[in-house]
């Protein structure tokens, strides 16, 4: 969730009295924070035993922290957390989804499955040149191209471990959602466009998307259903939010490449 401990700020404070939001505002903040982990689909008996991936990071805006001075171990402080926040939207998220899509449409039914194709590898990598690309045009001040090249290499070899592999049908869910004018894919493909930058592999993925048939997700079903009863056209603007013809019309032509 975007903007957690703000939100958790609002509904602490409709319990407080105005003397009291007094002393909270000078003594207790609410940094907002951006956690990156990946937690598969969980097949243990014991409820409370998790299972996690080795890789973790943990962002903290320290703009919002009220002493400075406090850092915890294995934390990093950042004065703006927004660079952040979209690098990990537009790397892990739009990747993770990038190979559940693409797996899906190659008959595949786990990441783990799925990543050890060839083309749903060559995919990712392609994917993540594109979203490093605006990254990198965005927050050049926050990253190198070095540091990034790293990190979505990181983030494939994620991707690939075999004891957090996930099922698709989960990372592919709602995918009206994930098609969304402000999410991990039409976002990205948005503002690469405005600045002249590429952005085939994310449109070929995104056509991929409207083609994700997974009985057991309402919005799967509920996409499925519109696609059958409303011109495509309609479907795109509906789902997208975007008035762009020319981004209308590159879609239409990716979903009926993902037909073939």
């Amino acid at each position: 969730m975007i903007g957690g401990s703000e939100h958790l700020k609002e509904e602490v404070y409709k319990h407080l009295d105005d003397a009291i939001k007094v002393k909270v505002d000078k003594f207790i903040g609410f940094p907002n924070e951006a956690v990156d982990r990946i937690v598969p689909i969980q097949h243990n008996e014991d409820p409370l035993f998790v299972s996690v991936e080795d890789f973790k990071e943990w962002v903290i805006d320290e703009s919002q922290m009220k002493n400075k001075s406090i850092h915890l171990k294995g934390v990093h402080y950042a004065p703006d957390l927004k660079p952040y926040i979209e690098r990990k939207l537009f790397s892990v998220n739009t990747g993770h989804t990038t190979v559940a899509y693409t797996g899906k449409s190659l008959g595949y039914s786990t990441i783990g499955e799925a990543i050890k194709d060839e083309q749903v590898l060559k995919q990712v990598k392609r994917v993540l040149r594109e979203t490093r690309s605006l990254i990198l045009n965005k927050w050049n001040q926050e990253f190198d191209e070095s540091e990034l090249v790293a990190y979505h290499e990181k983030i494939v070899n994620r991707f690939q471990n075999p004891y957090i592999s996930d099922d698709i049908a989960r990372v592919g869910r709602t995918p009206i959602r994930k098609l969304s004018y402000n999410e991990r894919f039409i976002r990205p493909i948005r503002e690469l466009k405005e600045r002249g930058l590429s952005y085939q592999a994310l449109m070929e993925t995104v056509g991929k998307i409207y083609h994700f048939d997974e009985p057991k997700d309402s919005e799967s079903v509920k996409l499925q259903a519109m696609l059958k009863e409303e011109p495509l056209e309609q479907v795109i603007k509906e789902t997208i939010g975007l008035k762009d013809e020319a981004i209308i019309k590159e879609i239409e032509a990716s979903y009926q490449a993902a037909e073939k």
